[in-house]
């Protein structure tokens, strides 16, 4: 969807600026955001103003949402890059992307967000991504300056141009609302010739957050970065903060928006998501105020009380007391004990219910954490955790295009921006007189603006590395080895997952060893036998 030549300026960026504010508001984003937040976070009696209660908080949530990300981000990510069309130049092309991509990724530090993304995700109902090339950063490679960096945005940080449709490519502009030191933004207006940068100034509505948290709100300002596509399908951007424009229409040779936006579940005629945690806050009050009235209930009175003759003690009961003092009589003096109250324990028992019926209907019970009643049976565990991770099956996927979506964004950007470039190529190479197969390095010049884009097929493989796959693996080539099926070591040890045992390729060469000694002792008395 390509927008018509207009003339931009910061009011009009402004009025799309609170016109998408305007829809947040009216789906609630920001306040359940804000609630979803501090729940998960542990804040969960905020507001509550009590001298004498000690409001007591068992955050049920919290494992909630680590555990169904964790099950997603179980398997490492990987990409594999193929043509489209067999041919020989488009292979070469891909086999640098490749590289290229897993490059950036480890110096954008993008898996260990992956983590963090999928927990706004689930929180949040919906989670991005935000990509820019900063031409002043160090690239690490000789006579090369400029980087991609990457910057998460939560999903009240960003503007659809159409709500209604969650496919971010298809948007007739987008907004990025980046909450910036107003230092910073009048640094970069001064930078890029901005003649109003002086009267840059900070703002704070309460719509992001941090705010609250921040003791001077005014420091911090709304960078307002838009996007947009001309008839040429080439990708425009400009920026603003308040009534002052920044930087100015700038064209760039991309042709994917700079973005890329996953919802953990999705929502229809929305671009924002259902938030997985929204629907559990009532439950999660409820079990929060059960057990503080119980533990109100064991203070009060599940715990014995002394009870004595005010008279005869005049200036009260001192616990700690080496020796009491007594008015009148000393075998007049008598104490006595108050009886407690013993807890009802179906009040306990109600609570310990609705808890684990929470995790349950959350998908986070004991099977699904493992917690069987046979821990040694692997292969049961991990038949009960599959089984309850099968909801999760629609998350994984559209966290694996998130995942796509982005590497395309990263092979759009090398095109626009990299230009020639210093690359590393790993690849294969047999030997002509052995035809042994190498592994080899070597730099070559290429130039990214001819990259062949528009012929690439990307595909995404998923590596598996699951905690309980790598159990399964071990305990069934145990069994084998047991039953005999595989009783030769080198064998059984070539076949233990990777990083399984220290060193696998030394008890590797060691087994082999033993073996062939062994073999050379059965020749040896099989010679003297028969001599």
């Amino acid at each position: 969807m390509n927008e018509q030549k207009i003339t931009l300026t910061a009011d009009r960026i402004q009025a799309e600026y609170e016109k998408g504010v305007q829809y947040n508001t009216g789906i609630g984003l920001y306040e359940n955001v804000k609630q979803c937040e501090n729940f998960v976070e542990g804040k969960q009696w905020e507001g509550l103003k009590s001298k004498n209660l000690r409001p007591i908080t068992m955050n049920v949530l919290d494992p909630i949402v680590h555990y169904k990300v964790a099950q997603i981000v179980s398997n490492d990510v990987d990409q594999d890059i193929e043509p489209f069309l067999p041919d020989e130049q488009a292979e070469y092309a891909a086999k640098i992307l490749e590289q290229s991509i897993d490059r950036v990724v480890e110096r954008t530090k993008l898996k260990s967000k992956h983590h963090m993304v999928l927990r706004d995700a689930c929180v949040d109902g919906d989670a991005a991504l935000y990509f820019y090339f900063d031409a002043s950063k160090q690239s690490g490679l000789g006579g090369v300056q400029g980087e991609i960096c990457a910057e998460q945005a939560m999903n009240t940080n960003i503007l659809f141009g159409n709500p209604a449709n969650s496919n971010v490519q298809e948007q007739p502009y987008l907004i990025i609302v980046r909450r910036r030191p107003v230092s910073e933004i009048r640094k970069d207006a001064k930078r890029l010739g901005c003649a109003e940068w002086e009267s840059i100034e900070g703002d704070s509505d309460g719509l992001y957050k941090g705010d609250d948290q921040q003791t001077d709100s005014d420091n911090l300002g709304n960078e307002l970065v838009r996007f947009w596509k001309s008839e040429d399908g080439r990708v425009h951007y400009c920026r603003s903060c308040g009534r002052v424009m920044i930087e100015q229409d700038v064209a760039t040779e991309m042709t994917l928006y700079p973005v890329a936006y996953m919802s953990w579940k999705p929502r229809k005629n929305c671009y924002h998501g259902v938030m997985e945690i929204k629907p559990l806050i009532n439950t999660q009050i409820e079990i929060n105020k059960q057990w503080t009235a119980l533990a109100i209930m064991l203070r009060n009175n599940a715990i014995p009380k002394l009870v004595y003759n005010r008279n005869k003690f005049p200036d009260g009961w001192n616990p700690d007391a080496t020796s009491i003092g007594v008015t009148g009589d000393v075998k007049d003096a008598l104490t006595g004990v108050a009886g407690s109250m013993p807890i009802p324990t179906e009040a306990t028992g109600i609570t310990s219910t609705m808890t684990d019926a929470l995790k349950s209907v959350a998908g986070a019970n004991d099977a699904a954490l493992g917690n069987v009643k046979n821990p040694e049976n692997s292969s049961a565990i991990v038949a009960v955790q599959t089984a309850n991770a099968a909801p999760l099956a629609l998350t994984k996927i559209a966290y694996y295009q998130f995942v796509e979506d982005y590497e395309r964004v990263l092979i759009d950007m090398m095109h626009a921006y990299y230009g020639m470039r210093q690359v590393k190529i790993t690849d294969e190479a047999t030997d002509p007189e052995t035809g042994d197969t190498q592994e080899q390095t070597r730099v070559e010049m290429f130039d990214f603006g001819a990259i062949p884009v528009e012929a690439l097929d990307l595909n995404i493989h998923i590596g598996e590395a699951s905690y309980w796959s790598r159990i399964l693996q071990v305990s069934t080539l145990n069994n084998l080895q047991t039953a005999g099926v595989m009783p030769n070591m080198v064998e059984f040890l070539s076949r233990m997952p990777e990083g399984s045992v220290k060193d696998q390729e030394g008890l590797v060469e060691a087994a082999k060893r033993v073996q062939q000694q062994a073999s050379m002792q059965q020749a040896l008395q099989g010679g003297l036998t028969n001599g």
